[in-house]
């Protein structure tokens, strides 16, 4: 009473088998009546009025960038530089001479300011008292 599952699928191949070789196609009739339900129900839909495309300027490089996504980032980006930039609280400057060339007192006495520039830190400040007083 009981088939291997060999002697089942040898039986389903050939079940299989003789559908593939003799596929049955359907009467003209039955085409011929589905096509005309078909176009009776495309005839009883509504044609919609063909829409107006109102071309935006700016919408071809905004879809370009990725939309609203692209926007996000992009305006995050741009706020995060502003306040980068502008904020003196941040002391950037500090941190990458720090990283660069060590402590800042360091870095000052590589430089002589008092000459090689065209002018003299002396005289200046002596010339800057006598117009104040």
């Amino acid at each position: 009473m009981t088939e291997t599952d060999r002697e089942m699928d040898e039986r389903l191949e050939a079940l299989f088998s003789q559908a593939r070789s003799a596929p049955e196609e359907p009467d003209a009739a039955l085409m011929a009546r589905v096509l005309e339900d078909a176009l009776a129900v495309q005839a009883a839909r509504p044609v919609p009025a063909a829409e107006r495309v109102v071309a935006r300027r700016g919408w071809g490089l905004w879809a370009a960038l990725g939309g609203w996504p692209a926007m996000g980032g992009l305006a995050t980006a741009v706020v995060a530089g502003l306040w980068i930039g502008v904020s003196p609280t941040l002391g950037v400057g500090d941190a990458v001479n720090i990283l660069l060339a060590g402590p800042a007192d360091d870095v000052i006495s590589l430089v002589d300011a008092s000459e090689g520039f065209g002018f003299d830190l002396y005289d200046m400040a002596l010339a800057g008292e006598e117009d104040a007083g």
